[in-house]
């Protein structure tokens, strides 16, 4: 029996994305997937087995929306102010689309899953930013910076910090590349997979 025609499995992580984030992360469905698509949930499942597979390519169309957002114009420069201009768009993503941060935090393809590119050229994206800002130990700057951010906006959420997610950012943000610089080459912290090119920064 063939597929139905107007089913393109390319949209279903972007359609899905929709879905989450008009009920919300927590509430989501595959039969509201299947409903957006325009099919049967036993017809969806000729596309995706379970939730699993289809919350990574949900997960994949947030992590191309963060990197729209993070290359969107204007340009970022090479430099300390492009890197806080990095940090605010994150955080602005992180905050006003929080259910598409949930499901690209939540999702986790193995090297090998055809998804995993969209996390690599991300990752890659903010990592060349960073290393142009901390030549001598771009990866360990970039490393330590994803996880600023993403702490950040965790304790912007908590019941026990609730402080907006940018308060200080920039000063923080500058801080953070000052202190690598001072510190002098340091060792990239990455897997091999996950460096910019086969040395480490040291």
């Amino acid at each position: 029996m063939p597929y139905p025609s107007h089913v393109d499995p390319s949209q279903l992580g972007a359609l899905s994305l929709e879905v989450v984030e008009a009920k919300g992360f927590r509430q989501w469905s595959l039969r509201e997937v299947a409903a957006r698509v325009g099919v049967s949930p036993n017809a969806l499942y000729r596309y995706v087995p379970d939730k699993e597979t289809l919350l990574i390519l949900t997960a994949e169309a947030a992590a191309r929306a963060l990197l729209a957002e993070l290359s969107s114009t204007p340009e970022l420069s090479g430099d300390d102010d492009g890197v806080v201009e990095l940090a605010r768009r994150f955080v602005r993503f992180a905050c006003s689309r929080e259910e598409a941060h949930h499901a690209f935090c939540a999702a986790k393809p193995g090297l090998d899953h055809p998804s995993f590119l969209a996390w690599a050229e991300l990752w890659a994206f903010v990592n060349g930013r960073v290393r142009a800002a901390v030549p001598a130990s771009g990866d360990a700057a970039a490393f330590a910076l994803w996880a600023f951010l993403q702490g950040r906006v965790e304790l912007s959420r908590t019941t026990a910090y609730r402080a907006p997610a940018d308060a200080g950012l920039e000063d923080a943000v500058r801080c953070l590349l000052e202190g690598f610089r001072r510190r002098g080459p340091i060792s990239s912290p990455l897997p091999p997979h996950a460096r910019l090119d086969d040395q480490s920064d040291s």
